[in-house]
């Protein structure tokens, strides 16, 4: 008799691939090229240079090395996130990888950008969100209110690197503009974030109309931040605001802005696109850009086309069987 070695299977990181239409699944095979060629398909990412390190990252944290005897060589495993329920078959396994992006991690991200912009630190509070935001590509979930969580979460790093980059630039580029200092100061009000930093950017943009004697538009902001329910020191600040604006009625100065029409921001040319305008969208993070902007790389992502119409990404296998249900938009 004689003894026949079993026929070598399909390794977990060449299997993943094949089953599969996740890109962060991809990543974590280290199969970069389909990865990358997937979220191209679904989302338009078109610059993948910020992609490099968390692509490294990711495939690294799938795999782990064990040595065996010395001098032999070291053994490779690829570990999954349903290690305790997945079989193995002559074919490969049904696993699926671990991936080191979970939305947990990225939720512990967003606290910590949250904590910079309240402590005044906008380049920190900026980077923070932008890789989130990034890291939300290669993020693997198999539930629904996983999947839900990771979209809501995404939206909020969208409008937090909107707010951040308005607010940078008002303090940077304008602020011996006190007409477009003002604009800015009252587009950064209507960004979507926590009642506390929407009354900062509240109580700021009110102390900037004043110092413009737009009086009007600084009442706007005050009855907005006392809608907030603050602290007594900022309820006193905008009472005593609103009763000098009730005795000037008028604003010096013509903005660009109508608080009544609801609008969003575009982050190239920092002006108000109105409800019924024309606009392109970010094809992943869905940030709004005015429609000369089409075709560019997005100012809040940094990977993705403006006015790419994809497929959706897919963070599950779950989203529509194989294929991928469009990403849901805001």
């Amino acid at each position: 008799g004689f003894f026949a070695p079993p026929t070598m299977g399909t390794p977990a990181s060449q299997r993943w691939p094949q089953a599969s239409s996740v890109p962060g699944e991809h990543v974590a095979a280290g199969s970069f090229d389909t990865a990358l060629s997937l979220l191209k398909r679904q989302v338009g990412v078109c610059d993948a240079a910020p992609l490099k390190q968390l692509f490294v990252s990711v495939a690294m944290g799938s795999q782990v090395f064990v040595s065996g005897t010395p001098g032999a060589p070291f053994v490779d495993s690829s570990l999954h996130r349903n290690f305790a329920e997945h079989t193995w078959t002559p074919r490969g396994t049904a696993g699926l990888p671990s991936v080191i992006v979970t939305v947990a991690s990225l939720g512990e991200r967003v606290k910590a950008g949250y904590k910079c912009f309240t402590e005044g630190k906008l380049p920190e509070a900026q980077a923070s969100f932008i890789q989130t935001l990034q890291m939300g590509l290669v993020c693997c979930v198999d539930t629904k209110q996983d999947l839900d969580e990771l979209r809501e979460m995404q939206g909020v790093c969208r409008e937090y690197v909107t707010a951040t980059m308005i607010e940078t630039t008002r303090r940077d580029k304008f602020k011996d503009d006190p007409v477009r200092n003002v604009e800015l100061a009252a587009y950064l009000t209507h960004c979507k974030m926590q009642p506390l930093h929407s009354l900062i950017s509240l109580r700021s943009a009110m102390t900037s109309a004043v110092k413009l004697k737009n009086f009007n538009t600084a009442a706007s902001f005050a009855r907005r931040l006392l809608e907030l329910n603050p602290k007594a020191e900022h309820k006193e600040m905008a009472l005593k605001v609103l009763k000098v604006c009730d005795g000037n009625k008028s604003n010096a100065e013509t903005l660009e802005y109508d608080e009544r029409n609801p609008f969003v921001v575009c982050t190239v040319t920092y002006k108000p696109i109105y409800r019924g305008s024309p606009l392109s969208r970010c094809g992943f993070c869905n940030a709004p850009f005015d429609p000369s902007c089409k075709g560019k790389t997005c100012a809040v992502c940094k990977v993705a086309e403006i006015g790419y119409s994809g497929t959706g990404l897919q963070n599950s296998r779950q989203q529509s069987g194989r294929g991928g249900g469009r990403q849901q938009k805001e």
